[in-house]
């Protein structure tokens, strides 16, 4: 006799899974008809060795980008009827990335021995979210599995674009202030030398910008080694320092805080985390678990604060649009407006559509401070190495005005 893992839901509904012995699959089909369950998927047990060959799959890093694909090609197989493990091999069968075929085939065979989806995709908590498996493990309750794939698509693609928008916004800005410093040290390092040659002798009379200009060529010139290794060590501290957590809120304080891109970044927060509450409570799962993956995706250390405190204010008996109010990184409209979907009883529909005008907010600051950043950059770029031309020239004019009297 051989040993088959099932599938199946019984006559309430309720989603079973188990093992069972037969001679072959239809004796193990017949056996599980006649216990009055819908058979969903059924198949032999991997063997051992097949079990250690999957759990020694390589692994690689699977991108966002894979992953909103697998999540909408499942959706669109598990709403059409395909049994989940079926739809799970054939996304292994169409994969290239050699990572992603390892994670998916290691899934489908936690499905076919009997581990419910969510649990099978808990093992991977670097690829798949909270979110991602909240939702998973209601749609598996609920049986809308297919509905909630796509919903979780979605997400994963509004999120996409909203990370898009503000690393493009800030890809400028950078680019241009690395230029302005490579311009910069150039300047200060090829070409002041060959003026420092031409007024040797002159050092009382020429102006003040021009010797302060020649005496920091001359310094980096002479000290270069230490400047560069105490960039280095700056740079790297730096980094070590941001990653813990008292470097982590610090970074985010100045992120929200800064003046022209502060605010972007205050409405991308708001739109990612108010997205995802809109798809939290759309799809059934309760406020309060909600707010607690709300909280973990927010992205920012004092908007996570923010939801997790409405959490336990909302535990004691509060309602979310009270304590909404009283955070003053949540705009009043915003606070208003989920006041108003609590007291009709529409919270989900209007937490949809608050989402949505925050990320239409969004797309209008992006705009604005890519307007406002690129005259600010050009500008601060003519001040520097105008600045610096004019130090250098002024001795010019000064000898000009000497052999003029």
């Amino acid at each position: 006799m051989a040993k088959f893992v099932y599938q199946a839901r019984n006559s309430a509904g309720a989603s079973d899974s188990g093992t069972l012995l037969a001679n072959d699959i239809n004796e193990a089909s017949h056996l599980l008809r006649k216990d009055g369950k819908i058979v969903i998927s059924l198949h032999e047990a991997p063997s051992l060795t097949d079990e250690t060959q999957v759990a020694h799959a390589p692994t690689k890093k699977v991108k966002r980008d894979s992953i909103i694909f697998f999540a909408t090609q499942l959706a669109v197989m598990v709403d059409t009827g395909v049994p989940l493990t079926e739809a799970l091999d054939s996304i292994v069968e169409q994969t290239d990335h050699s990572g992603m075929r390892a994670m998916v085939l290691d899934i489908s065979e936690q499905v076919k021995s009997g581990v419910e989806f969510s649990g099978a995709l808990e093992k991977y908590p670097k690829v798949f979210n909270k979110l991602f498996i909240a939702l998973m493990k209601a749609s598996e309750v609920s049986g809308t599995m297919g509905k909630m794939l796509q919903r979780v698509s979605e997400y994963m693609e509004q999120d996409r674009e909203t990370r898009k928008k503000v690393k493009g916004a800030m890809i400028y800005p950078v680019c241009m202030l690395s230029f302005c410093m490579l311009v910069v040290v150039g300047l200060l390092v090829f070409v002041l030398p060959r003026f420092e040659k031409i007024y040797a002798g002159k050092g009382a009379a020429l102006p003040l910008p021009t010797r302060i200009l020649l005496g920091l060529s001359a310094g980096i010139l002479s000290y270069w080694p230490f400047i560069l290794g105490g960039l280095t060590a700056l740079c790297v501290g730096g980094y070590l320092y941001l990653r813990t957590p008292g470097g982590k809120k610090f970074l985010d304080w100045v992120r929200i805080n800064m003046p022209i891109i502060g605010s972007m970044y205050r409405k991308a927060c708001l739109a990612r985390s108010l997205r995802t509450m809109a798809t939290m409570i759309s799809t059934g799962v309760s406020i309060l678990e909600g707010l607690a993956i709300t909280a973990q995706v927010a992205g920012n250390y004092f908007y996570s604060n923010i939801w997790l405190g409405l959490s336990q204010r909302v535990q004691e008996g509060s309602t979310l649009s009270e304590q909404l109010f009283q955070c003053p990184l949540v705009p009043r409209s915003l606070s208003q407006m989920i006041a108003a979907g609590e007291r009709t009883g529409r919270l989900a529909t209007v937490m949809e559509r608050v989402a949505g005008f925050c990320e239409d907010d969004l797309k209008v600051a992006v705009k604005t401070v890519t307007q406002m950043i690129e005259p600010v950059m050009i500008i601060m770029m003519g001040l520097i190495i105008g600045g610096i031309a004019m130090a250098l020239l002024l001795p010019v004019f000064s000898v000009s005005k000497m052999m003029a009297k």
